[in-house]
């Protein structure tokens, strides 16, 4: 190894309750009075359901950032959404704050260049967690590292945080990419972030900084070879700035959600003040199983009383948490399971591990949900003219009994279970409950997604009110032959 010495620690700066987004929020410092254990729970929150307005608030908290920007993402991807805001970035970093990013290396095939570039910043510093130990730029190379490190490359953060000054973040499912944010041409998600502001974000920094610390997280200057100078960096500017010049009436139109909702007289009342709980997984989740987010996330799930609504992107249950459902089934109680169709999902491989549990879930009780696939289901979701090919769900959250909710990062699946890292937020609140709970009912109400069920006949049909289809949606005859393929191969623990 070129470097001996052990990586520089740094932690979050203390919250300055004088900043500027501290006064945007009302966030005040927490009483004396007031004990520690509650304190680091207040909070103020905001569901972001939209897509557009889930890229505008991400751009406010950055451009509204006066002393520190910490971003962990699981995938950032370079096109008009991620440009646009490493672009921010590199503003705040100008007027000096502290940005840093903890980027998974998985998805960061060719990028080294521009990792090692914008780390140049003096006020820039990027970590790569769990990196992959050869720097090839092609994707074979890659694969074939993978397969033979897979044991320790398929651990893989799954976070997606963005916190700023201490003060504010967000957290859930949208990682930084066009099609989180209704910008990709082919396909965009539905998905759920919120809005945190206060003294429980102090916790998410704690978390951020556990990962950022971590062994397993390497400075790009320790991992990429490559020395840029001010001539690359000024490059790298010019270029950031020529594409986001082509995409400036998208640019717009997000500036003119944000400034909208800045300056809304009502923002600060419709914040919602309760208290939270943040649970995380640690950075290398495999020495500590059982302090895991999915443990945790079972353990809450059999404390139902009434009705368990889980929305999961990739749903492939484990024994565990079907053995929770045939004890919450025989208790009387309610379980609605809204997740993909093969038609909306964007990976087929997941959906074959669903798939073999359909028809157990069925005959437990569960009622399944589909999510529809077709764009003209969805017009809430499109604020340009064009539509794209599909939609697909991606979004991760649980509603216990109409009055608490889990919104974070982890799908019910054996990846999320047991390889990846997760971050979630437990919040019972009967308000914040009603509103996630209302917009993803309204989904099913207004036909965004198909029931699975048994016909007289006993064969699954998916139906919405008098629509009924006998064969399984999906996007084309080869994604059926894909699926079909892949069903056949033992791969059912790394999906």
């Amino acid at each position: 190894m070129r470097f001996r010495k052990p990586q520089a620690e740094s932690y979050a700066l203390e919250p300055d309750y004088s900043a500027p987004l501290a006064g945007l929020f009302d966030i005040t410092a927490p009483a004396a009075a007031t004990g520690e254990a509650e304190a680091l729970c207040a909070a103020k929150l905001l569901a972001i359901h939209k897509n557009d307005e889930a890229l505008a608030w991400r751009v406010a908290l950055i451009e509204n950032a006066q002393y520190s920007i910490d971003a962990q993402y699981y995938s950032w991807h370079a096109d008009i959404s991620g440009q646009w805001l490493i672009s921010k970035l590199i503003e705040a970093a100008d007027r000096g704050v502290r940005v840093r990013l903890l980027l998974v290396d998985i998805h960061s095939l060719g990028a080294d260049r521009r990792i090692a570039t914008l780390n140049r910043h003096k006020n820039n510093e990027v970590r790569i967690f769990n990196a992959f130990k050869h720097r090839w730029s092609s994707q074979f190379f890659r694969t074939f590292e993978l397969l033979w490190s897979l044991k320790r490359l398929n651990h893989r953060m799954h976070n997606k945080l963005l916190i700023a000054d201490n003060l504010t973040a967000i957290i859930g499912g949208r990682n930084i990419g066009d099609e989180y944010f209704s910008l990709n041409k082919t396909f965009i998600f539905r998905d759920l972030d919120l809005l945190v502001c206060g003294v429980a974000v102090e916790k998410f920094s704690h978390s951020f900084d556990l990962f950022w610390n971590s062994p397993i997280s390497k400075t790009a200057r320790r991992l990429i070879a490559f020395r840029p100078g001010r001539l690359n960096f000024r490059r790298m500017l010019t270029h950031l700035n020529k594409n986001l010049q082509r995409s400036q009436q998208i640019i717009q139109r997000i500036e003119s959600v944000k400034n909208g909702f800045l300056k809304d007289a009502d923002l600060k009342s419709r914040l919602i003040s309760t208290h939270v709980e943040i649970v995380f997984d640690l950075p290398a989740k495999k020495s500590s199983p059982e302090k895991s987010l999915a443990q945790e996330l079972n353990q809450r799930n059999l404390k139902t009383a009434k009705q368990l609504t889980v929305i999961s992107a990739y749903f492939i249950p484990s024994q565990s948490l079907l053995a929770s459902f045939k004890t919450l089934l025989n208790n009387g109680v309610r379980i609605q399971v809204l997740t993909n169709s093969l038609a909306s999902i964007d990976v087929t491989a997941i959906f074959t591990g669903y798939e073999r549990y359909r028809r157990q879930l069925l005959n437990m009780g569960v009622e399944l949900y589909e999510f529809r696939a077709e764009p003209e289901h969805h017009p809430e979701f499109f604020s340009t003219p064009a539509l794209v090919d599909f939609l697909s769900l991606h979004a991760k959250s649980i509603i216990y009994d109409f009055d608490s909710v889990y919104i974070g990062t982890l799908n019910l699946d054996p990846r999320s279970e047991f390889l990846n890292t997760e971050i979630g937020m437990f919040i019972k609140n009967d308000e914040l409950t009603r509103i996630v709970h209302n917009a993803f009912i309204d989904d099913l109400n207004d036909g965004s997604y198909w029931q699975v069920k048994y016909n007289r006949e006993g064969k699954l049909i998916w139906q919405y009110r008098d629509e009924i289809r006998t064969r399984q949606p999906a996007r084309s005859f080869w994604q059926r032959i894909r699926k079909t393929v892949i069903s056949l191969l033992p791969i059912q623990q790394h999906l």
